[in-house]
């Protein structure tokens, strides 16, 4: 059950009280809209409905304390459409929210697809539904009064950075900011994080080579420099496949372990190739003890999108992919799609398990 919490937003600062010094966090990949799932959701009305998309990991998302995904779209208004130029309708947006999602971020290779007015009516829309957000920004001011963004959940104080690898050659219109993979920014980022006491720093990366389902030379070499200058966790999206994660251990460090998550995949899009048509959710359990704060478990849950029809309606289903590999029958599921299914999860489970275990943690499934 999710906890009660606290919503304020003042002077950037995003707080969530709850009653506990435990908290778990859960962290989700690209949010994606392409033209058949715009199809999907357009109603008689001509009003659109993403609620179903999100019908079997709701329960799940909502018992967080603090949820986060990628929003791979702008939300730049008619016409609609998705790749290469991603707009898609406000709705998407508020079902995910309904959905226990707390907090967007919109640093990715997409953000631009509209150029400046979709990047300026992206953060308008999320405005307007009160869902925080990071990674881009109306201009400097905004940037340097939201980013990083500060997080609180009880006891605990997190930071919150986001940055992308690119946006497609499309470059950002002056007063808009978009946080790019810049070692300078960041360092002067994670230098503020530290500066203003955070408990725990998360940065949230879009980076990597798409469709690889290893981390890149490039991908290791900024996740190192990344923990080595201040982040506690690093939690990647882009290659739209589930890639390796790593769990460090540094002896002298009073923030271990650390976790590094390259890629979860699609959280849930049109594209069917193999190891694109699913992902994870990252599940990060934080305790606080006096002034230290450390991870004290970890899980994926490993789900699958069904694209397909449940009791007489067609919708993109995110299932948890165990469950529907047990229940077949309960999500309707064809004889083909459960071929791909079980594609899925067998490569998924294959790719994490080889994952090298470290020092008494690591990210174990959740079934």
């Amino acid at each position: 059950m999710r906890k009660f919490f606290l919503l304020a937003l003042v002077w950037g600062v995003f707080a969530l009280m709850c009653p506990a010094q435990d908290v778990k966090i859960i962290f989700a990949g690209d949010l994606m809209g392409h033209d058949r799932q715009i199809q999907a959701a357009l109603q008689s009305d001509s009003t659109y409905d993403y609620t179903p998309c999100f019908r079997y990991i709701k329960d799940y998302v909502s018992s967080a304390d603090l949820a986060i995904l990628n929003l791979e779209v702008t939300l730049a208004g008619p016409p609609y459409n998705g790749y290469p130029t991603f707009s898609s309708p406000v709705a998407l947006a508020q079902a995910a929210k309904d959905a226990g999602f707390d907090i967007m971020t919109t640093a990715n290779n997409h953000c631009l697809d509209r150029d400046k007015q979709g990047l300026e009516s992206t953060i308008q829309a999320l405005d307007s539904l009160g869902i925080p957000h990071l990674g881009t920004y109306i201009n400097q001011i905004e940037h340097d009064n939201n980013h990083p963004m500060t997080v609180c959940l009880d006891c605990i104080k997190l930071a919150l950075l986001n940055y992308t690898c690119g946006t497609n050659g499309r470059l950002v219109e002056e007063p808009n900011i978009v946080n790019y993979i810049d070692t300078v920014a960041m360092q002067r980022d994670l230098d503020k994080a530290k500066a203003e006491g955070h408990d725990f720093i998360i940065t949230l990366i879009h980076w990597g080579i798409e469709y690889d389902t290893r981390s890149s030379a490039e991908q290791e070499y900024l996740a190192k420099w990344l923990l080595e200058h201040g982040s506690d966790a690093v939690m990647g999206s882009h290659p739209h496949v589930v890639q390796n994660f790593t769990v460090d251990a540094i002896p002298d460090n009073d923030r271990y372990p650390e976790i590094v998550v390259y890629s979860m995949g699609n959280l849930v899009s049109n594209q069917r190739k193999i190891n694109t048509d699913g992902g994870i959710m990252i599940e990060l359990d934080l305790r606080k003890t006096g002034d230290k704060t450390v991870v004290t478990d970890c899980h994926y849950l490993p789900y699958w999108v069904y694209r397909g029809t449940i009791d007489g309606l067609y919708q993109y289903y995110i299932l948890p992919s165990n469950d529907a590999m047990a229940n077949r029958r309960k999500y309707q599921i064809n004889r083909e799609d459960y071929k791909a299914l079980k594609l899925f999860s067998k490569s998924t489970r294959a790719r994490l398990d080889s994952c090298a275990l470290n020092n008494g943690i690591n990210i174990l499934e959740r079934r």
